[in-house]
């Protein structure tokens, strides 16, 4: 006769083909995701038609320094570029041309529907006073402490002829922490967006 282990290891036995799929399955829901973004990065691919802005080749991995603090004098976690697209642009000081970016920024952002909690608008700037763009747009991240980080963040995002601080561009990081794009000031926002929400279409990360 069999014992009861037997008569439960028996009925238990079915079950295991089915949870090594569950478990496979699983894997490569979450490892998708990180792999089309790489090959994104690795073979200059687009989903469908051309590329409005500037493909950073290689990407380059952004780090948060430590130190770095917010608007509102919190420190900035080091996980900070992780699990959303974020969207920054950087001035030393934040002039007409910067607010007028910013505001293209909130109208893109805005635009997104669904995807609006997948992408966070940054700025990285020198300009001590940012009262009143906080005012505006609230849910803008705001990087303006200074300290001796502080330079060491914007020059993360020198291109080659075109230093961060002065560039007007607009940038994409991944969820990855890879600044991946730029865009530069004669680039319309509409060609941004386009090209923004082909990314997160298609890529699952984030």
């Amino acid at each position: 006769m069999q014992t009861d282990n037997q008569l439960l290891n028996a009925a238990r036995q079915p079950n295991r083909p089915k949870g090594r799929w569950m478990l496979l399955l699983l894997l490569i829901f979450f490892a998708a995701p990180l792999a089309i973004v790489v090959v994104m990065h690795k073979l200059d691919w687009h989903p469908s038609g051309a590329s409005r802005g500037h493909m950073v080749m290689p990407a380059k991995p952004v780090v948060m320094p430590e130190g770095v603090r917010d608007s509102e004098t919190n420190p900035v976690a080091p996980e900070f570029w992780k699990e959303k697209w974020s969207m920054v642009y950087i001035a030393r000081e934040c002039d007409v041309v910067c607010a007028d970016r910013l505001h293209e920024m909130r109208q893109i952002h805005m635009s997104l529907a669904k995807h609006i909690p997948r992408v966070q608008r940054v700025l990285i700037t020198g300009s001590a006073d940012v009262s009143e763009l906080k005012q505006k747009y609230p849910d803008l991240v705001v990087l303006n402490q200074s300290s001796a980080q502080h330079p060491a963040l914007m020059r993360q995002f020198d291109l080659p002829q075109a230093p961060a601080g002065s560039a007007q561009r607009v940038y994409f990081v991944d969820p990855l922490s890879f600044l991946m794009m730029s865009y530069p000031i004669n680039i319309a926002a509409t060609d941004i967006r386009k090209d923004l929400g082909r990314l997160l279409a298609y890529a699952w990360a984030g």
